[in-house]
């Protein structure tokens, strides 16, 4: 995890889809996706750099490039609730990241939170393109390594978040930089390790309790 912590602050090249248009009416809640049904509205792409697909009842992610960070969004809007996802390596590097963005602008303004296959998390924004990690990588003994699946979810309410993995909270933060946004899926590869291969599944935004 050491080669991550220092290719993150270089990354320059994200192989992100573009953020959707859309209404500025806030989408109702609950909202969740099993991703059994391709036609459900998530964005899929492939190129040199990535793929994103629909792949047996799951959303599937491969960073085939080194230095890249790619996701996919739901097309929706959100403002505060909690935002759920079941993620597991299926190949690649243990070396890797991938999570959850929210509160999305566009391609360059947008929150995230990321754990790796070898037990580490981080959360942070993303301004104008530029990285800025609240909480840099560091271990937790709550996230399960190699090809286990891991819950992740982050609570946003107002300019308050909590980041949780497999129901333990691991950190919290207050940021007002955005208020409303997207919700996606991120996976990255480091600057030697590509190969990163990430399903999701059983995506929810909920209502705060």
């Amino acid at each position: 995890m050491q080669g991550l912590r220092r290719a993150i602050s270089a990354l320059m090249l994200l192989g992100g889809v573009a953020c959707s248009g859309g209404s500025e009416q806030l989408t109702p809640l609950p909202y969740q996706d099993d991703f059994s049904n391709p036609s459900s509205g998530w964005e899929t792409a492939d190129d040199l750099s990535a793929e994103v697909r629909y792949d047996a009842g799951s959303l599937r992610i491969i960073v085939k490039q080194a230095s890249t960070a790619q996701w996919t969004l739901s097309g929706k809007r959100f403002k505060d609730g909690g935002v759920e996802v079941e993620a597991r390596r299926l190949g690649g590097p243990t070396d890797n990241g991938f999570g959850i963005i929210f509160r999305v602008q566009d391609r360059k303004n947008f929150y995230f939170f990321n754990i790796s296959s070898d037990g580490y998390w981080r959360a942070g924004a993303v301004t104008n393109g530029e990285w800025q990690e609240w909480m840099p990588w560091q271990a937790h003994p709550a996230i399960r390594t190699e090809d286990a699946p891991n819950v992740l979810r982050v609570t946003m309410e107002g300019k308050r978040f909590a980041f949780y993995v497999n129901d333990q909270l691991v950190g919290t933060r207050e940021d007002e930089t955005f208020a409303v946004g997207d919700v996606g899926l991120m996976a990255v590869a480091l600057f030697d390790a590509p190969g990163v291969d990430v399903a999701f599944d059983n995506f929810r935004v909920l209502p705060l309790r």
